[in-house]
């Protein structure tokens, strides 16, 4: 059996290891995110209408607000929501502080710069953690044009791990257009691309692409890359990557379960019963605008008008009964209302929405009670979206590195070259998060500092001693650090050095001015006392 025939095999028995979560996602895509309903290989047409199974919305509203609160706590556009921390032995060499410093904001610039595409990419990874619990982000070099970042679907990625946890190994069936075959491949192309490229350029074909760790130790690349055409059962291209091209993360997982789970999938029960019982509300408020009409024989309707002011001749009985009425079925609208309610507000809170209401809710509050909100909400947002910083953020991040590490940008000369401090430690360093999420977990420590000053205010007043102790410095940094300020409103320590040391001189030099009336009637006294022996 050739290569191409034994990893096709493969796709297809994962694809059967991975079929009840396939029939999940198919279920959730109908009723959450519609324009994603692609699973078990269904084709459909561009621009084919998705929603005609859906008759409420706020499954799919509270997916859009929920993957926009999570990406402003873990990755907020317009900031830079983590930086390059240097190892200990290093931390305070300046000019390795001045590369950490560089080599982030070089990472920023190039990753939101426009033709990048990574803002909305990663946005629509969201979508898909909270959808169907997996997120999948395609980070691509394009040489001579950048880094190229693109949102995978989940319905096309097989993945398995590697005994550590961690996603080393995917199968990622997808199709193409002849014409795009052609562009990606030219000569190389398989029988198939080119043949279709001459008549129907716009035929769609399947294709594969493997990438797996390279155990055989062919090449010099860590992982290897096999294109092939599932059409022609033909091996395309074999390539490699220094690092896994395919970022994959789940929201939370089960035990013996590689597959996330999501938001969504937890309250689908109830997602499908919301929109059940909406179906159910309009049927009957429509029933009660326009309901059904009841009439005594065929007499009575023949000439029955619906019209404004219109007269209807016999249509009343002998005692003055109509004859003509309209069905009232006698169900309680108010109270479908009320459950419709419940439902909507025990979504929103599976999609975390109640968490960002705090300063609608309550938007006059302390700093005392700011802070504990922080702490609730870091406490609750914490054991799943930070999964997103270890699983989705920090992979990209140094996947990200080592696309620039292959052009030369941390060679001597280049750009980013490492300062010799850097290189001592063999170019170590680590990813250090400064998002949002990331304060809200440090708002316990600040609350803990914030209390203990309330409560050694009352004692001062005994005993002032007793906030000497304390490093107002270190306790303002802390609060800065938990409110999100910049550091920039804060002065340095050399700053803050040369400030005390300019007030040390004009105090001596006003403690002169002061004493120097005293000096000079010493010494006076002195000059007299001399004169007289």
């Amino acid at each position: 059996m050739g290569i191409a025939s034994e990893l096709i095999q493969k796709q297809g028995q994962l694809a059967s290891d991975r079929s009840t979560f396939e029939q999940h996602w198919a279920e959730v895509a109908p009723l959450v995110l519609p324009r994603q309903d692609e699973f078990f290989g269904s084709k459909r047409e561009e621009g084919e209408r998705r929603t005609s199974k859906k008759f409420d919305d706020t499954a799919t509203l509270a997916l859009d607000h929920g993957a926009a609160a999570i990406e402003s706590v873990v990755s907020p556009r317009g900031t830079q929501w983590h930086k390059i921390g240097l190892p200990e032995e290093i931390e305070d060499d300046q000019a390795s502080q001045e590369w950490a410093d560089k080599l982030t904001s070089f990472l920023f610039k190039r990753r939101y710069s426009a033709r990048s595409n990574f803002a909305s990419q990663l946005h629509e990874t969201y979508l898909s953690l909270l959808a169907f619990g997996t997120g999948i982000m395609i980070v691509e070099d394009m040489v001579g044009s950048g880094i190229r970042y693109k949102s995978g679907h989940v319905a096309e990625h097989f993945y398995m791990e590697n005994n550590r946890g961690f996603i080393d190994v995917d199968y990622r069936k997808y199709r193409l257009t002849a014409r795009q075959g052609m562009e990606k491949w030219g000569d190389k192309a398989p029988p198939c691309v080119k043949k279709n490229f001459e008549k129907h350029p716009s035929q769609k074909l399947e294709f594969l692409h493997v990438v797996m760790p390279n155990e055989n130790g062919d090449g010099d690349m860590p992982f290897v890359s096999y294109h092939i055409s599932i059409e022609d059962n033909s091996l395309i291209d074999v390539g490699g990557y220094n690092s896994f091209p395919y970022i994959i993360s789940r929201w939370t997982t089960s035990p013996n379960e590689i597959y996330g789970r999501s938001p969504a999938m937890s309250v689908l029960a109830e997602i499908k019963m919301l929109n059940a019982v909406r179906k159910t509300d309009l049927r009957a408020r429509h029933m009660a605008v326009d309901p059904p009409i009841l009439a005594a024989d065929e007499r009575s309707i023949r000439k029955f008008s619906m019209q404004s002011g219109k007269i209807n001749y016999g249509t009343l009985g002998m005692n003055g009964e109509p004859l003509v009425r309209p069905y009232q079925s006698g169900a309680s609208i108010p109270t479908s209302s009320d459950t419709i309610e419940e439902s909507r507000q025990f979504i929103n809170r599976a999609f975390f929405l109640n968490l960002f209401q705090i300063l609608v809710d309550a938007p006059a509050m302390t700093a005392t009670e700011v802070l504990q909100r922080a702490q609730e909400k870091g406490q609750l947002l914490t054991p799943t979206a930070g999964r997103q910083m270890s699983e989705l953020l920090e992979p990209l991040i140094m996947r990200e590195i080592s696309i620039y590490e292959q052009y030369g940008m941390f060679e001597d000369g280049a750009p980013l070259a490492m300062p010799d401090a850097v290189k001592s430690q063999e170019g170590r360093f680590d990813i250090v998060y400064t998002n949002p999420l990331s304060r809200m977990m440090m708002a316990e420590e600040s609350l803990g500092a914030e209390r203990t000053v309330q409560a050694l205010l009352p004692l001062a007043q005994i005993d002032p001693s007793v906030l000497r102790r304390i490093d107002w410095n270190e306790y303002g940094d802390m609060i800065r650090k938990a409110n999100g300020a910049p550091a920039k409103i804060f002065r340095s320590d050399e700053e803050m050095a040369a400030i005390m040391q300019q007030e040390a001189q004009a105090q001596q030099a006003q403690q002169l001015i002061q004493a120097a009336p005293q000096i000079a009637g010493a010494i006076k006294d002195v000059a007299q006392a001399q004169s007289y022996e």
